[in-house]
């Protein structure tokens, strides 16, 4: 009795073993197939990103009328054309009174040089007019002391009279006397050129005045090319602030200039999908119309993260997945 109670309890327990397997099996197929449904559909998950590209106010660098605009706002420009032109009215009077300055300068400065050069010809030919008697005196002087010298030995001697003598003595004395007065026209000479120094450092004075003018006239100048606006770099005008007749300062700009050839597109990457991008990939871009294909190049990868694309709930009790910027070089004009 007992052997038989055993074999039907044994047959209930086996029955059930299978049917536990059988929910376990059926329960891990499910979840095989749920993880393979989310998988395929992370895979498809659409990233977009914004456009951006390198953009500047175009600003006048003058206050004044706007004459002229060239262009309107759509319009492709290229590098260096004139985009508009500010009336110069207060520009060229400026340009005219600095032009007249500069060479009532030059010729004052002309008339100093000219001073100064012929009064340093006229005392250098004094000089050495002096610096010759000077030397003709000293050999009188030296020949007079010889004869002095010679004559006094005579003297001595009693082979000549004492008048002999004296009358040497006197053309010795005579000859110092004329060459004191030659050094002292050689030292006024010397001390004249010196004095014209003064007059060369007028020069320079005047040379210093003309070349702050030519600043000023270089300083109107550029005002006044400035009164004419060009394209720093090629590009399309994406927006038109002023009109003609406006009065403008140089804190209002004029258009908004945008270079086609200088753009990307910013991607905020959640972190779980940071993984797939490395510096340097090519990378081909979708536009939302399903047309636009644009090849483009990882550029930057910012290591700071940006904010929560998905925060945490209290029911799901999920972690935050944060972003990183992730930007993509295009330089398409299709941007």
């Amino acid at each position: 009795m007992q052997t038989e109670e055993l074999a039907i309890r044994y047959r209930k327990y086996r029955n059930a073993l299978k049917i536990l397997t059988l929910v376990l099996i059926i329960s891990a197929g499910f979840g095989i197939f749920y993880w393979q449904v989310t998988a395929a559909k992370a895979e498809i998950v659409e990233t977009w990103g914004m456009a951006d590209a390198k953009e500047i106010n175009i600003n006048s660098k003058v206050s004044g009328r706007v004459v002229k605009l060239f262009v309107e706002e759509g319009d492709s420009v290229t590098q260096g054309q004139l985009l508009a032109k500010i009336d110069s009215d207060s520009q060229e009077p400026q340009q005219r009174a600095a032009q007249a300055n500069l060479a009532a300068q030059y010729s004052q400065l002309q008339q100093i040089i000219i001073s100064s050069q012929n009064l340093e010809e006229t005392l250098n030919a004094s000089l050495r007019a002096a610096q010759a008697r000077e030397a003709q005196a000293q050999t009188a002087l030296n020949l007079a002391a010889k004869d002095e010298a010679r004559y006094r030995e005579l003297l001595a001697a009693e082979a000549i009279p004492a008048q002999t003598y004296d009358a040497y003595r006197s053309k010795l004395e005579n000859a110092q006397a004329v060459l004191t007065a030659a050094q002292a026209e050689v030292a006024s000479a010397q001390a004249n050129l010196l004095k014209n120094d003064e007059n060369k450092a007028l020069e320079q004075a005047a040379r210093d005045q003309a070349a702050a003018l030519q600043g000023q006239l270089d300083a109107v100048n550029v005002m006044l090319g400035e009164t004419e606006i060009f394209a720093p770099f090629a590009g399309v005008v994406t927006k038109k602030f002023a009109e003609e007749g406006m009065l403008i300062s140089p804190t209002v700009p004029l258009y908004s200039l945008q270079d086609t050839a200088d753009n990307r597109i910013d991607f905020k990457i959640k972190e779980t999908e940071l993984k797939n991008f490395s510096l340097g990939d090519t990378v081909t871009l979708e536009g939302r119309d399903g047309s636009t294909k644009i090849i483009g190049t990882v550029e930057s990868i910012r290591r700071k993260a940006d904010f929560a694309t998905q925060k945490a709930t209290s029911e799901r009790g999920d972690p935050d997945i944060i972003a990183f910027n992730v930007k993509i070089r295009t330089n398409n004009p299709g941007v």
